[in-house]
């Protein structure tokens, strides 16, 4: 898409406050993690309201498997977050630096706790296209907006926006700039299966 390489390069900032628990869901997320663009606010959204069904998808049971026990092997272990909230309840990220901290390269418990999103109902692009209009209104309202003054950014969001529409809301990658300065390992498993991480 067009305009999702400038996207990827411009840094945002939160201003003011947040009123509600969207905005607030939004600024946490900006305060987590370092770089954050509109692609990985995007990513944010994307991963709370439809969660991890492309990679179903995507990979058969046996690659998702070795998918995840590679990430793992890979992971760097760490004291940060184990676990992630998304926007909602519905979806947590899970975090392979401190899931290898906690329980070595064991895959199977991770795997585990997101094939349970199988049995789950897949959320709707509805609710999906409602949260991309709420963020669309608080960039219209000046509560995010890019780190250096960046005229260009409403337009690029809003001509990015209709052609992300225009090919049906594919998923979305994290930014270059986020996935170098973020320990951006994790797995999206369903918040009703955290139990299996304690």
């Amino acid at each position: 898409m067009r305009n999702e390489e400038p996207l990827s390069a411009i840094e945002l900032k939160f201003m003011g406050c947040a009123e509600d628990r969207f905005t607030k869901a939004l600024k946490k997320q900006m305060e987590l993690h370092e770089g954050v663009t509109f692609m990985d606010l995007l990513k944010f959204l994307y991963q709370s309201s439809l969660g991890p069904f492309h990679l179903f998808e995507m990979m058969n049971e046996t690659e998702l498997k070795s998918w995840i026990r590679k990430n793992i092997r890979k992971a760097k272990s760490s004291d940060g977050l184990l676990a992630e909230g998304l926007y909602g309840k519905k979806w947590v990220r899970i975090n392979f630096g401190p899931y290898k901290n906690r329980f070595g390269n064991d895959y199977r418990r991770i795997y585990e706790a997101f094939v349970k999103a199988k049995c789950m109902k897949q959320g709707q692009l509805k609710e999906y296209t409602d949260l991309l209009r709420r963020l669309i209104d608080a960039v219209r309202k000046g509560k995010i907006k890019s780190v250096t003054e960046e005229p260009r950014f409403l337009s690029l969001v809003e001509n990015f926006l209709e052609e992300y529409e225009e090919k049906d809301y594919p998923p979305i990658h994290h930014s270059k700039t986020y996935m170098q300065r973020n320990s951006f390992e994790y797995l999206v498993v369903p918040y009703s299966s955290l139990d299996k991480m304690a």
